[in-house]
């Protein structure tokens, strides 16, 4: 019996090689297309111009919706954005990440890592 295992996870193992080298887990590299890096560079500048454009209209919807209500609270030690988030909205919060852009948004020129003990800041309410 251990001699038909052993061979029966021979055959699977030589298999498992005999697949990985003829056909392969991962795509050929022949099969991608072939770009020059002026091509690449073109392509990154015509793409970040978009993403800049989608930004801007992103941003103009969300300072439409920036009348968002806010409670201003002065920052102890050791408080977090999310730490005073959670004690002030008695109900289930967003995301994380809702948090923090919600957060940017009512502070400007903030960052959510960087708040600073004895500063107020403005932190968003959630109904």
């Amino acid at each position: 019996m251990k001699r038909l295992g052993v061979l029966l996870f021979v055959l699977v193992l030589g298999y498992i090689f005999y697949y990985d080298i003829k056909i392969g887990t991962l795509p050929m590299l022949s099969s991608y297309k072939k770009t020059s890096a002026a091509q690449t560079i073109k392509k990154e500048n015509t793409d970040t111009k978009q993403n800049k454009e989608k930004e801007t209209e992103k941003e103009k919807e969300k300072e439409k919706e920036t009348d968002t209500a806010y409670k201003a609270i002065e920052v102890k030690t050791g408080d977090t954005v999310l730490s005073i988030t959670e004690a002030i909205n008695k109900k289930k919060i967003p995301s994380i990440e809702k948090v923090i852009d919600d957060f940017k948004q009512l502070n400007k020129n903030t960052s959510a890592t960087k708040i600073q003990v004895g500063k107020s800041y403005k932190f968003p309410l959630y109904q």
